[in-house]
């Protein structure tokens, strides 16, 4: 069985590149160079295929105010690699050498910051037809997480807020993952998640798992899974229906 690991990647450049390299397990994967700026993408509703959206009735999630505010922090830059499940087990480790700032005379006021807003392994006959497949899954479990709370009657802040020591399901992608920082001086090694800037020489552990019979991503530092699976996110629904995305999976199709 195939796999993609898809790596959605924003960058903020200064001075000197930041040296990227990847491996699964014990497989090594890619190694590469990020030389400019990846700010989030700008006008990526462009870039997205509709018609699955039209197809299951979702149409609001390309123009309801709160899913326009979130397309516009999903990234720019995208890696995508086909890896056969053999091989995916133990962790995706992700290093980067990107010690760049202006740190003198105990003040900092510029430094390269890299976020791993995207991490997702994805089987390869999900994004079959254009992610029709995948697009049908978000939806139908979105339903269904919406009956359930109607049924409960739980308001907005009960589906959002875990237990404390718990953290949000999330589908596809990662949910947090654990970062070794090689000097400690600015920060602090730890728990980090999509939203986190991350600057100096690092190494990114995402701790693989199976559930469901799917080679996912586990959460870091102990922490349980809680709750419906968060899918209708716009950094899910990329993954499904961006186009520069689906190009790709269908290079090897």
């Amino acid at each position: 069985m195939k796999y993609f690991l898809v790596l959605g990647i924003e960058y903020k450049f200064f001075k000197n590149p930041a040296d990227i390299t990847i491996h699964v397990g014990d497989k090594f994967v890619d190694a590469f160079r990020l030389t400019r700026d990846h700010p989030s993408a700008t006008n990526i509703i462009s870039q997205i295929e509709t018609q699955w959206y039209n197809k299951f009735g979702e149409q609001s999630w390309l123009s309801h105010p709160w899913w326009i505010k979130k397309w516009a922090q999903v990234p720019s830059l995208f890696k995508v690699y086909e890896i056969d499940d053999s091989v995916i087990e133990g962790k995706l480790k992700i290093k980067v050498e990107n010690s760049h700032n202006d740190f003198t005379n105990g003040f900092m006021k510029n430094n390269s910051l890299i976020k791993f807003s995207i991490v997702s392994l994805i089987k390869k006959d999900l994004v079959e037809n254009r992610g029709e497949k995948m697009m049908k899954t978000i939806v139908k479990f979105g339903n269904a997480m919406e009956k359930f709370y109607k049924r409960k009657g739980l308001d907005y802040e009960d589906r959002i807020n875990p237990p404390s020591g718990s953290i949000r399901t999330l589908w596809l992608n990662a949910p947090s993952f654990w970062v070794s920082i090689e000097n400690e001086k600015y920060e602090k090694s730890g728990v980090k998640d999509m939203y986190w800037w991350l600057g100096g020489s690092f190494t990114a552990e995402f701790i693989i798992k199976t559930k469901h019979r799917m080679k996912v991503f586990a959460p870091a530092g102990g922490r349980i899974e809680f709750g419906f699976h968060d899918y209708r996110l716009p950094k899910i629904c990329i993954l499904a229906t961006c186009k520069q995305l689906l190009n790709i999976y269908d290079e090897d199709q």
